[in-house]
């Protein structure tokens, strides 16, 4: 089976990220060459369990020591210690050790849980992350972040854990609405920013295949965001410094997805909150109109829909101010200099924060 093959070369928990079509197929060879244990524990999307049937299969033929699935239904509520102690309890009552994997299958929120739970069963249990959602792919399988809302609040508990495998099976995308294609979109966008002009390009000619499940742009794409990311985590594994340059956009999106109750996507979300970001980085004169211009060619192109246009911009900033991200008591933002060039904690005046928000809401409406 030919596939793309990242090594994400963490000191103390290197791994590997593997991208293709049809690869779950081989999932036995895979936990072969990684040395992982095959006391098995699916957690997976029942969603995904009925709209691919091979998956079942997949695992079913293969000679595991032991082998149980947890499905669950994904919605937002089950990122929760409820759901992280009722599946402690089920690895308890099916007698799992400390030998066991736990296989995500789903989006974030099944690899939120599922990675939290590997991490806290017997002090952590071995983890392979499967990807079934384009954002999923491309932003949460990869990074080690696991955890459930608490409170209110998203994420609040949470911890650092690396996978053992990362699994990128492309088929799994074919069954995604566009609005989910359109989610992951957003955070590959915010990479092309990352990266080179290349990759920018090259996403601005292409984004559209995405949508046609053009399967060899979306390998190359998923590809080019997960080597950006992998490396970046490589260098700041616990967001210390490097890391945060993955929340471009991200002040302005989380603002605008609290907003809504998470009724808004999180790449439609931030989509909307690079084009902001881009509007307060040329109010800021870090970059001129001609730059900007070209910056928002890309995200102005994507159809998110009007969803900025009830936006309550008092409302925001109080969302904005209550950040995890900020200090002092200051909004801190991440902006975009240039193409692969990002500046880190850039603090802005509030009349400069509402007409970006205002310009935002005038070009997605």
């Amino acid at each position: 089976m030919i596939y793309k093959k990242i090594k994400v070369n963490l000191k103390d928990n290197a791994y590997s990220i593997l991208i293709g079509n049809s690869i779950l197929e081989n999932i036995n060879d895979y936990i072969e060459e990684h040395s992982i244990y095959k006391n098995i524990l699916v957690i997976v999307d029942k969603k995904v369990l009925s709209n691919h049937k091979r998956l079942s299969k997949i695992f079913l033929k293969n000679k595991f020591s032991k082998l149980n699935f947890y499905p669950l239904q994904v919605k937002e509520s089950i990122k929760s210690i409820s759901y992280l102690i009722k599946i402690n309890s089920f690895l308890l009552e099916k007698n799992y050790g400390r030998d066991t994997t736990i296989v995500a299958i789903g989006g974030g929120v099944i690899g939120d849980l599922a990675g939290f739970a590997a991490s806290t069963f017997m002090r952590g249990v071995q983890l392979i992350q499967v990807p079934t959602t384009l954002l999923s792919a491309v932003d949460s399988s990869v990074g080690g972040k696991t955890g459930v809302n608490f409170n209110g609040k998203k994420n609040i508990l949470g911890s650092f854990y690396q996978p053992k495998l990362v699994v990128v099976d492309i088929d799994f995308l074919s069954s995604l609405p566009k609005q989910e294609l359109t989610s992951g979109l957003g955070e590959i966008v915010k990479y092309s920013y990352l990266w080179n002009d290349d990759f920018f390009n090259y996403l601005n000619h292409n984004y559209s295949e995405v949508y046609n499940f053009n399967k060899i742009v979306l390998q190359k794409i998923i590809y080019n965001s997960l080597l950006i990311k992998s490396s970046i985590v490589v260098k700041d594994e616990k967001e210390q410094s490097l890391r945060k340059i993955l929340n471009l956009g991200h002040t302005f999106a989380h603002a605008f997805e609290s907003y809504f109750n998470f009724r808004v996507k999180h790449g439609q979300a931030v989509i909307a909150g690079l084009a902001a970001s881009f509007y307060l980085s040329n109010q800021l004169g870090i970059f001129g109109n001609e730059d900007l211009k070209k910056y928002l060619s890309l995200p102005s192109a994507i159809k998110i829909g009007s969803f900025l246009k009830s936006v309550d911009n008092k409302a925001i900033f109080k969302i904005m101010k209550s950040d995890k991200k900020n200090r002092d008591g200051q909004i801190k933002f991440v902006l975009l200099k240039n193409i692969g060039e990002i500046l880190l904690d850039v603090n802005a005046k509030s009349s400069q924060i509402y007409s970006a928000i205002n310009k935002t809401k005038k070009l997605f409406n």
